[in-house]
């Protein structure tokens, strides 16, 4: 059993680990717009009771179309063939390791302006053809539909999501045993690939803290698996996994959960420490020569920071947390253009919604309520709070502007909407 600390855990049952077995909890009925999370693991109560952080879990079948709407070959094939794709965005590896970029790279001239790092679609290909694997990185930056399920992951997680992509030939070497630093969701969108898990060596790794060999050997594997297309695989943080080689090739998205934990909590605390002039102050001149000495302002640096955390406020500590993450989200702003083409023919008529992967979190103050949109932040009267919890509770459903008029005189809601069409939280429903 994995130790924890007696800290607050979100709200859902809590179980026992369950045995090492691959066979998902029994699924609930689906809602009509499943999230993310409910895509990937079917009952998305039962999962974060019992397996997230705990355990792996292989769920057969989790879609039907083999995630196609998120990322399928014809994709691949976009990225390499036409997308003028650039390092770091792409790489190739052949048996575990990173192939010389000279050999599926090129320089291209854009503008007037030279530019290195374009990726050579027939050079890739035929890299391919040979056995290397296609790697494409950071998919939730150039990919809509993968930032899509990102974002929706994020919002049920409240953690930062990213994505890779790797696409590997017939009989190429599978990966090696490792762990990751982060929990990974492994979306198979073609072929098949053997997976294997085993129990953690080292427990709930930082980002710091990455594999190595050095870590311990592998017991017997907990679950052992064969993904195809439709099937996903949860795998926590510290689990060592690897995949084996197939004699078909296997396109599958691994979706990186990047957890915060309480050493992050404890250290943005510490950080905020800065602020007193005691700890700012410099190690004396030739404090390495005399680690006696040094010892006893250590103790003493520590017994100070005992007294200043004390006296820290939790509240406040939490509220920055969070408020990092409800400004960290960038706006998926597809479309965008035409909404604001056409802002000027907005009025009670129109129908707004909020828009697919949009970020809005208040907080309601005395005299200003703090609207969080992802990448920036506005301050609005405080008599806006409940007009604006309405707004966001329509979700994709959307809504009249007209249908506010029992909260907002004319030109008031009018103007209201417009502003969050242009800061891309609502969209116009044009066409539907």
């Amino acid at each position: 059993m994995r130790s924890t600390l007696p800290l607050p855990t979100p709200a859902t049952p809590t179980a026992a680990t369950p045995a090492r077995t691959s066979t998902p909890p029994t699924p609930k009925s689906s809602p009509s717009r499943p999230t993310g999370l409910a895509r990937c693991v079917g009952d998305v109560e039962g999962f974060l009771g019992s397996y997230w952080g705990r355990a792996p879990l292989h769920r057969q079948g989790a879609d039907p179309t083999g995630f196609a709407d998120v990322l399928s070959l014809d994709d691949v094939d976009r990225f390499v063939s036409t997308s003028f794709a650039r390092l770091p965005a792409f790489r190739l590896v052949r048996d575990g390791t990173p192939l010389d970029q000279g050999r599926y790279t090129r320089t291209a001239r854009i503008g007037g302006q030279t530019v290195s790092g374009v990726g050579d679609p027939g050079r890739i290909y035929e890299e391919f053809r040979q056995g290397a694997t296609i790697v494409l990185q950071g998919l939730q930056r150039s990919s809509e539909p993968v930032a899509r399920f990102c974002r929706s992951l994020e919002l049920e997680l409240t953690s930062p999501v990213q994505a890779n992509a790797y696409v590997t030939p017939p009989g190429a070497r599978g990966l090696g045993v490792h762990y990751d630093t982060h929990d990974v969701f492994v979306l198979q969108v073609a072929g098949a690939k053997v997976w294997a898990v085993h129990e953690p060596v080292f427990e709930d790794p930082l980002p710091s803290q990455p594999w190595h060999a050095g870590r311990g050997e592998p017991g017997p594997a907990i679950l052992e698996a064969e993904l195809r297309a439709g099937d996903c695989l949860y795998v926590p943080r510290g689990f060592l996994h690897s995949a084996e080689a197939q004699e078909e090739m296997s396109a599958h998205l691994t979706v990186g959960v990047l957890c915060q934990t309480w050493f992050d909590v404890l250290r943005s605390v510490v950080d905020e420490a800065a602020a007193d002039p005691a700890f700012r102050r410099s190690l004396p001149p030739g404090y390495a020569s005399d680690e006696a000495g040094l010892a006893t302002g250590v103790a003493s640096a520590i017994g100070q920071l005992r007294d200043w955390l004390e006296k820290a406020d939790p509240e406040e500590a939490a509220r920055r947390l969070a408020e990092r993450f409800w400004t960290g989200r960038t706006p998926i702003l597809a479309g965008q253009l035409r909404q604001l083409l056409r802002l000027d023919e907005l009025g009670d008529g129109t129908v707004l919604r909020c828009r697919s992967g949009s970020v809005c979190h208040l907080v309601a103050g005395a005299d200003r309520v703090t609207v969080h949109l992802g990448d920036r932040r506005l301050e609005m009267p405080a008599a806006l709070a409940p007009v604006l919890r309405r707004i966001v509770a329509t979700g994709a459903d959307g809504f009249r502007v007209g249908d506010l008029a029992d909260q907002l005189d004319g030109p008031s809601r009018v103007v209201l909407a417009r502003r969050l069409v242009r800061e891309g939280l609502l969209e116009a429903a044009h066409g539907d």
